[in-house]
């Protein structure tokens, strides 16, 4: 492990909260500056979805920082758990339990303004033709927060299974043939073992369940605004579209750098496929997802800003080219006289 120390990917990811701060920042100005009702009725959901999707990257890159050794079932901690399970002897399995419950929070946080901004375009635009489509996405969030319960409780048996299972190391270390198997940082465990297996069975699940439920109330919302777009103003029917685009944005991050390296890192434990760089490609990805996130406020409040200014100097030029007019009409009309 000491080519880690080496290593530049390595490094960036050990760096990635430090140098994610800026876009958070940012980001929270812009949202607490936002003067549109649309995002006042669902601020707190926004900073409560900031707050923790930095606390995952810092759990993730600081406290943990995991390092993936596939095929070999398990990880090595490099973070300051590691240094302090060094001093206290705790339980390797701790981060995996830990990482589950705040993945669980960073998909909770995005659930809930999807479902957010589908009650109320439902609620404001109501007919009978969306009727039926609106109240199946209603149960399908229902679902989901029921298989995430159920995610969330059958990862906590995995805390058990260092001490039933010791005997895992040694044959792996003999299968392998790699030392790291036998170093007490490291968290191995029989993939196949029921504590393992069926929590990942519900995990790919929930993403499963979660990006259709997601993606169906964002196209949902936007078939609905489309349909009523005659009955409300324009400018609240853009208001309302951007922000059912923005939340499109979210989910499709949400899938991109969550769900799709989650299922390829854990899948590859069930594969004898060996990945470069211990897995950091997918770790830089699972904690990039904030800051991109985040994009989502800054572009727009960048852009909304760009044509403020734009309009002001156009105005001013405007209010200029009309006083050089009326000075020289004056100018003029002395002269003649």
């Amino acid at each position: 492990m000491e080519h880690l120390n080496r290593s530049t990917l390595f490094l960036v990811f050990r760096l990635v909260p430090i140098l994610s701060i800026p876009l958070y920042l940012f980001a929270w100005l812009l949202v607490t500056r936002n003067k549109s009702k649309v995002v006042q009725a669902v601020r707190k959901h926004f900073l409560r979805q900031m707050l923790i999707n930095f606390i995952s990257v810092v759990l993730l890159c600081v406290v943990v920082c995991p390092i993936l050794i596939p095929p070999i079932p398990g990880y090595y901690m490099t973070g300051l758990l590691a240094s302090f399970d060094a001093n206290y002897d705790t339980n390797v399995a701790i981060p995996l339990v830990l990482m589950t419950h705040v993945v669980l929070m960073v998909a909770l946080a995005i659930m809930q303004l999807f479902k957010h901004q589908l009650v109320t375009i439902s609620d404001l635009r109501h007919t009978r033709k969306f009727e039926l489509p609106v109240k199946i996405i209603r149960w399908l969030y229902k679902i989901c927060y029921l298989v995430m319960i159920l995610v969330a409780t059958t990862i906590l048996p995995a805390l058990t299974i260092e001490f039933e299972l010791e005997g895992f190391r040694k044959g792996a270390y003999e299968y392998f043939q790699n030392p790291v198997c036998l170093c007490p940082d490291m968290f191995i465990a029989d993939p196949r073992h029921w504590k393992i297996l069926v929590p990942y069975c519900w995990s790919i699940t929930f993403g499963a369940l979660c990006s259709i439920t997601g993606l169906s109330s964002v196209i949902t919302c936007l078939v609905i605004i489309y349909d009523s777009r005659k009955m409300v103003s324009r400018e609240t029917l853009i208001m309302q579209r951007n922000f059912t685009l923005s939340l499109l944005y979210q989910a499709l991050v949400c899938i991109v750098f969550i769900v799709m390296p989650l299922a390829s890192v854990s899948t590859l434990f069930y594969t004898d496929i060996h990945i470069e760089e211990h897995g950091l490609y997918y770790l830089l990805l699972i904690s990039s997802q904030g800051a991109v996130n985040n994009m989502m406020h800054i572009v727009p409040g960048l852009w909304r800003k760009l044509r403020k200014k734009g309009t002001a100097d156009q105005s001013r030029q405007s209010w200029k080219n009309s006083s050089m007019w009326s000075t020289s009409v004056s100018n003029v009309a002395s002269t003649a006289c």
